[in-house]
């Protein structure tokens, strides 16, 4: 755009890609088998909670570990020095840590599909209403990673287990930094699409 600096233009480019990936996320959760049995408004409170989480598992599958970058769905690396020009650099250390230790783990696609249904099938979201329904869902996703890990990574598939699901604590710390961030970008008057504001929860009036 005309008159946009560097800046204005980095931003304007991650958070169209981020409405793209956040929207993939809408999809697939969809289509996992379990969604469709919760109420709708269960639906909505996972989806609003989980997608922050989910896109940095997304992140972690685009990593590149030759330009420590993420390659978005358009190709172009974004490194730390894109995500400070577009004024968002206060959480790019701690996601691209965690996505060199998920490149570190070699986590295959299986397990990362799995691990996403585990994270949105999370009992522990604010304002369920059926919340033991939606753990019941989620110990079949947990059963189905322990076997497939079981399968793949021996000798030693229970400590594998374990560390993948450590890393659930991280991506919720992630999920955290990534609200504080979208507050701060308010308070620079940097506004967010209305889709992310909204599915994020950020007040879109200023």
């Amino acid at each position: 755009m005309e008159g946009e600096d560097q800046c204005d233009i980095r931003f304007r480019h991650i958070t169209e890609i981020t409405i793209l990936t956040v929207q993939l996320i809408v999809e697939f959760a969809k289509r996992l088998p379990g969604f469709d049995k919760l109420l709708r408004e269960d639906q909505i409170a996972l989806l609003k909670a989980c997608s922050s989480e989910v896109m940095m598992f997304r992140m972690a599958r685009r990593y590149d570990v030759n330009s420590d970058s993420i390659l978005f769905v358009n190709n172009q690396p974004y490194s730390r020095d894109s995500y400070n020009l577009a004024g968002m650099g206060d959480t790019i250390d701690d996601l691209l840590h965690f996505c060199r230790t998920m490149y570190n783990m070699k986590v295959d696609n299986a397990e990362y599909a799995l691990l996403t249904a585990i994270v949105i099938f999370s009992a522990e979201r604010p304002a369920l209403i059926e919340g033991w329904k939606v753990e019941k869902i989620q110990e079949i996703y947990l059963e189905a990673l322990r076997a497939y890990v079981d399968n793949r990574r021996k000798p030693k598939p229970g400590t594998v287990f374990a560390k993948l699901l450590s890393v659930l604590t991280e991506l919720r710390t992630l999920g955290n930094q990534n609200s504080e961030m979208c507050f701060s970008l308010k308070l620079k008057n940097k506004k967010l699409p209305p889709f992310l504001a909204e599915i994020w929860d950020v007040d879109v009036k200023t």
